[in-house]
């Protein structure tokens, strides 16, 4: 057989097209399902798919039919081979068993790992209202409440410059930022303001931030702002605005790079900023734009909107349960809103949408984290339970399929989407203040950065990068072996832990705890399909485990006794324990039937004068066993009877015996003289290519202790 590699890279090949000729082939004639044998799998998808090679296909219908037609404990591979089938069941269950490992793979090297907090220098003295990234410059801009902006370089976010936005509408004392957002098709910044106006300024001034439009004449205090831009078309794009009246107002640009307003007279103030009144608006008095309106949060504070342009919807929340979240549906060919309501028991203080997925989270007030189908109303679609506090921002990471949270105890939690499952938390390292402080998580995928804001205390949490990753045994690690099929490494300790690794990335994928109690893994194997594991205790047990950590037999080896077991060998109709005695032994496949194994009698009765420490067998017939005293002995493994023994120190005895000294009768080596002279044979290897030498028990290599 092949490796396992090849396919992966064949599968990864294959689009959705492919796998539907794929499944035409389990099809007769007459449209009913059908199994094919290697031969036929492998002509027919090669001609069919017209994508790899037949040695490809070949690969991928061994790993199938191994894992397809593993119904016992054992099975002997040529078999399998000559008369293994593949029905398209079969292939789906592997398929899937390999996306299983994918996003087990997937989710561990997902799994952040924070370099320690920093505490970056701050130009605010007021609350930090909102953080953003300039992507034309690379600099990231954060406002403080009192119109303060700082700019940030993007390496190791010092502080280049601070500015004081102008508005001469307030007076300076009285100014009071609420949001901010970026136009990044048109590179300018807006600025809400509690003087019930939103500011336009712009964001490639190199001197400062010049004012360009103010718009007026809302009718409540604005609270949040949301921007969205058509991919397909950068005239095309939605300012959406939530105020503290609970209404939701959107404005709605048709050629937003030629001009935001139309100039209808020579209205400006002492800024330089063109006036523009938000009744002109409503009107239709600028052609380039037009609103939409709707307040389904009746009096409620809006405390975070967004347009969702996949969805043609906009979403807002509030911490009003009734209108906990409130989502305004586009009506096609009309510029009315279609409005559903989301209840939840004390309401939502922030939202965040994943397109990928199509769900909201929403942070609840009740300290849950709640997962919401736009589409339905009901229910939500799961609850993530955790938080001991209000939960007061919520953050998708696209790219991952995982959910960042935090709430007011100062708790940030990592959530795994699909399994609904918190998978980190980070608590006790963010500084104790106040229960009220302004709270501001911002989080920028691209660069893997995470700033927090505290009132005017700005943090700073970046990731490590991944190879500085490393995860480990946290006992010696006693035995090591690989798993093609899976291309894992297993590796066993002396806490009596199990862990699977991925070989490419060594990435740890599973782990099974307390195998065999408290006591050592002293020795593992696998059987002939890979999906069993052998494990090998110093508590005389060996036990089969199917690698979704459930064990399917126990095998009294010990009969009862605590014993150290060197090795466990895997033959067709057999298994062969050893490391304790001068005797195998051995379970026959037939005792199977039982969950508590007892062993049976080696027909071969006792050969070796020393303790059997190691084998290796060569098919079809030959057994070699090494002892703790350098013997070696060929057996035929159908008959069980030796056929040869092999001692490497002959001459040496030769000798004794010539000048007189004679073994002693006893053939185990207990002094610690006898122990310091003797050569013990801990492992046995067949050297490959050498079946017919091999037969006669004459070419394998031996490691010797020592």
């Amino acid at each position: 057989m092949g490796t396992r590699m090849e396919v992966a890279q064949l599968e990864s090949r294959m689009n959705i097209a492919d796998y539907r000729k794929l499944q035409s082939l389990f099809l007769d004639t007459s449209g009913a399902t059908r199994s094919l044998s290697r031969t036929e799998f492998i002509n027919l998808a090669w001609s069919s798919v017209g994508r790899g090679s037949k040695e490809e296909y070949g690969l991928l219908f061994d790993s199938v039919v191994l894992t397809q037609e593993h119904r016992g404990l054992l099975l002997d591979i040529d078999s399998v081979e000559e008369e293994g089938r593949v029905d398209w069941g079969g292939l789906c269950s592997f398929l899937l068993l390999e996306l299983s490992d994918k996003v087990e793979h997937d989710r561990a090297t997902s799994m952040p790992c924070w370099k320690p907090l920093r505490t970056l220098t701050c130009p605010h003295r007021d609350p930090v209202q909102q953080v953003l990234y300039l992507q034309c410059s690379g600099h990231y801009l954060t406002v403080s409440k009192g119109g303060t902006v700082g700019l940030r370089a993007k390496a190791d976010m010092s502080l280049l410059q601070t500015h004081r936005l102008q508005n001469s509408t307030v007076r300076p004392k009285d100014l009071w930022v609420t949001d901010m957002v970026l136009l990044q098709n048109v590179q300018k910044i807006a600025v809400s303001f509690t003087s019930k106006e939103v500011c336009f300024y712009d964001a490639l001034s190199k001197q400062d931030f010049s004012c360009k439009y103010k718009l007026q004449g809302l009718m409540f205090t604005p609270w949040c702002l949301d921007y969205w831009l058509d991919p397909s078309n950068a005239d095309h794009a939605v300012l959406t605005i939530g105020d503290i009246g609970g209404q939701v107002s959107a404005l709605c640009f048709t050629s937003a790079q030629m001009c935001l307003f139309e100039r209808l007279g020579l209205r400006g103030d002492s800024d330089s900023a063109d006036i523009i009144l938000w009744e002109d608006l409503v009107k239709g008095k600028h052609h380039c734009c037009y609103t939409l309106t709707h307040q389904g949060h009746a009096q409620a504070w809006v405390r975070r909107v967004h347009y969702l342009g996949s969805l043609e919807a906009f979403v807002s929340c509030s911490t009003r349960p009734q209108s906990s979240m409130v989502i305004g549906w586009r009506e096609k060919e009309t510029r009315s809103l279609r409005i559903t309501f989301f209840v939840t028991h004390k309401g939502v203080w922030d939202m965040d949408h994943h397109p990928g997925l199509n769900l909201i989270a929403t942070a609840g007030v009740d300290h849950q984290v709640l997962l919401w189908n736009p589409c339905v109303t009901s229910e939500p679609v799961s609850v993530l339970s955790g938080h001991r506090a209000p939960v007061t921002a919520v953050r998708f990471i696209q790219t991952k399929q995982q959910l960042l949270s935090f709430s007011k105890d100062k708790v940030l939690c990592l959530w795994d989407v699909s399994s609904q499952l918190c998978v980190h938390r980070l608590a006790d390292v963010f500084p104790k203040i106040q229960e009220d402080t302004r709270t501001l998580l911002f989080f920028h995928e691209e660069h893997q950065l995470l700033l927090l804001s505290f009132n005017s205390l700005l943090l700073l949490l970046e990731t490590r990068k991944e190879e500085k990753k490393t995860t480990s045994h946290g006992h010696p690690v006693t035995c090591v072996l690989y798993n093609s099929l899976f291309r894992q490494v297993v590796s066993g300790d002396s806490a009596s832990s199990v862990i699977c690794w991925l070989a490419d990335t060594g990435q740890k994928v599973k782990q099974f705890h307390s195998c065999h109690g408290n006591s050592e893994i002293s020795a593992m194997a696998l059987d002939g399909t890979q999906t069993r594991l052998f494990t090998a205790g110093a508590d005389g047990e060996v036990k089969v485990w199917d690698f979704n950590g459930r064990c399917l037999h126990r095998m009294n080896a010990g009969l009862g006794q605590a014993v150290e077991i060197s090795q466990v060998v895997l033959l067709k109709r057999s298994i062969l324990v050893m490391g304790w005695e001068r005797k195998l032994t051995v379970f026959r496949l037939h005792s199977f039937s039982q969950s508590f194994v007892q062993p049976s009698e080696w027909k071969g009765g006792v050969q070796h004068r020393g303790d059997i420490l190691c084998a290796a067998f060569q098919p079809p017939q030959t057994l070699v066993t090494g002892s703790y005293d350098g013997e070696i002995i060929v057996w035929n493994n159908i008959t069980e009877k030796a056929l040869r023994k092999l001692q490497p120190h002959a001459e040496h005895e030769e000798h004794k015996k010539q000048t007189g000294h004679f073994l002693d009768s006893s053939p185990v080596v207990n002094s610690k003289e006898d122990s310091e002279n003797c050569s013990a044979i801990t492992k046995l290897f067949f050297l490959p290519g050498c079946m017919s030498a091999a037969a006669t028990g004459e070419l394998f290599l031996t490691k010797w202790q020592g």
